[in-house]
């Protein structure tokens, strides 16, 4: 008998997706778990503030309210992490998949997106719109919480030269840590203390679901930080989602 090695290539790609599955099951372990904690903190804490006789001691107990609020966020995070990806996809224009993109900000963040388009916005995309709006606006918030208040982050639309459509998040300011490009798309991988670090590989996720791509592109100082998210362009009808 012959026996054939499977290249590393493969074999890596298997292990990864085994540990993947295997952070994903512990999501769904742990918030439902924890979740059941939560409610019962928040539930006698209620019943506690109810009796509770000086403004001081009723300042203390809405303080662990909104810590068991921010345990509730970690776990819709988890939540999200642990959820299969599994797009239903739908021909859009490009132009409408924007538009509707952008309806999702508030005014304040709508004022910081310089939205640029360097291709024919006719051109239409197969996506599920839900699923895509989730991964750019976890490209966007992330580039929101890496600057000031004040900064200006773009959105660039852009035909790459595989028959793709490119939509680029960019915001100034680096990402100092090595193997960048690896590092911000592992699980729970994160520089921030309040994020839970699955953001990102959620993106991932959701773009080759869609058959398409997510690359951090720059991550320099000098050039600023650019997420690049790569959808193929769809030869055919399409529909619009902005009366939906």
């Amino acid at each position: 008998m012959v026996m054939v090695e499977a290249p590393a290539t493969v074999l890596n790609d298997r292990s990864s997706a085994v540990h993947e599955q295997a952070l994903m099951d512990l999501s769904v372990t742990l918030a439902h778990r924890i979740r059941s904690l939560v409610a019962s903190i928040e539930g006698f804490t209620d019943l506690l503030t109810d009796s509770l006789a000086t403004s001081e001691q009723r300042e203390m107990a809405l303080r662990i309210l909104e810590g068991a609020a921010r345990i509730e966020r970690v776990l819709a995070d988890l939540q999200l992490y642990s959820k299969p990806v599994e797009p239903v996809p739908v021909p859009v224009r490009i132009h409408d998949v924007v538009v509707e993109l952008l309806r999702f900000l508030d005014e304040t963040e709508s004022e910081r997106v310089e939205v640029e388009f360097r291709m024919d916005v006719d051109l239409a995309v197969l996506v599920d719109p839900t699923l895509f709006n989730q991964a750019m606006l976890i490209l966007i918030r992330n580039a929101f919480e890496a600057t000031n208040p004040q900064s200006t982050i773009r959105l660039t639309i852009e035909q790459a030269a595989d028959r793709r459509v490119c939509f680029e998040v960019w915001n100034e300011g680096g990402i100092d840590v090595e193997d960048a490009s690896v590092r911000v798309f592992t699980p729970f991988y994160t520089t921030k203390a309040q994020n839970l670090g699955i953001g990102l590989p959620v993106a991932r996720r959701i773009a080759e679901a869609h058959g398409g791509s997510l690359v951090l592109v720059s991550s320099s100082f000098e050039a600023g930080t650019r997420f690049a998210l790569h959808l193929p362009i769809h030869d055919g009808p399409f529909a619009s989602i902005l009366d939906l």
